[in-house]
């Protein structure tokens, strides 16, 4: 689609799982050779998640504090470290699996884990022995195609079938309908926790351009020190790209093309 001029700012994303296999398929060596038996699966583990944590960091200042605490504190390794610097780090699969480079581009509000990975594996145990590569090839058109009508489907909901609690809030009227239904369902939230604070602190934090509270830094959406809170509605402008329901329609042609 890229290519096609579709969904320009679409970034492939790595299988974060399979990420992790491979470090461990490297550097199982390195960990026989530096602990003992009894030690080697229990520090290798303990390695896997320490990295698991750098790449889950929602910022970058955290990931990269991460990743000196993984250096400095775990004692692994250094051949060990030194592959998963180069290889995923450092590299350029660093903007395709760690979660704070994510978030600040296009990818059908898909991420590393969960749907792309349940999606790999539902088509591996459903696809069983298959003798022909046509037959392969057949299987995983039926899975994509199948797998965007249900991405489709839920823009669509998100769009006309706005719930009620959502269509109550009157900061959120000019985004109802224009941005996808998690972003919306956070930003409630976020109002709600600000209004709260007027009532319990008697006071209401002003408006900052940049904060590291979790809705901003990890989704890109106003958070409680950003959002109005006297029902002046929030502008569609100030929402991040990745959110917006319009994606789904440039898109819409070449679908009808591919299913």
């Amino acid at each position: 689609m890229k290519f096609n001029g579709i969904w320009l700012n679409v970034r492939h994303l790595l299988c974060r799982w399979h990420v992790y296999e491979a470090i461990k398929r490297y550097v199982i060596p390195l960990f026989k050779r530096a602990y003992t038996q009894g030690k080697q699966q229990e520090q290798l583990n303990s390695f896997i998640k320490a990295f698991k944590d750098v790449v889950c960091a929602p910022t970058e200042v955290k990931m990269r504090a991460l990743w000196r605490s993984l250096i400095e504190e775990g004692g692994w390794p250094a051949a060990a470290i030194a592959y998963v610097r180069k290889q995923y780090y450092e590299s350029s699969k660093a903007r395709q699996i760690m979660q704070c480079f994510i978030s600040d581009c296009g990818n059908l509000c898909q991420t590393t884990t969960s749907r792309n990975e349940g999606s790999h594996s539902a088509f591996r145990s459903n696809a069983g022995i298959i003798r022909k590569p046509a037959e392969s090839y057949e299987l995983r058109r039926r899975h994509k195609n199948k797998w965007l009508r249900e991405l489709r489907a839920t823009a669509m909901n998100a769009r006309n079938r706005i719930p009620l609690d959502i269509r109550a809030v009157k900061e959120l009227r000019l985004l109802a309908g224009h941005v996808s239904l998690f972003a919306l369902t956070e930003i409630k939230q976020q109002i709600l926790i600000a209004k709260k604070k007027i009532v319990d602190d008697g006071e209401y934090t002003a408006r900052v351009q940049a904060c590291r509270c979790n809705a901003h830094s990890r989704y890109g959406l106003p958070c409680l020190h950003m959002v109005p809170i006297d029902e002046t509605p929030i502008p569609l402008e100030s929402i991040t790209q990745f959110w917006k329901l319009e994606n789904w329609n440039q898109g819409c042609i070449f679908l009808r093309k591919l299913i």
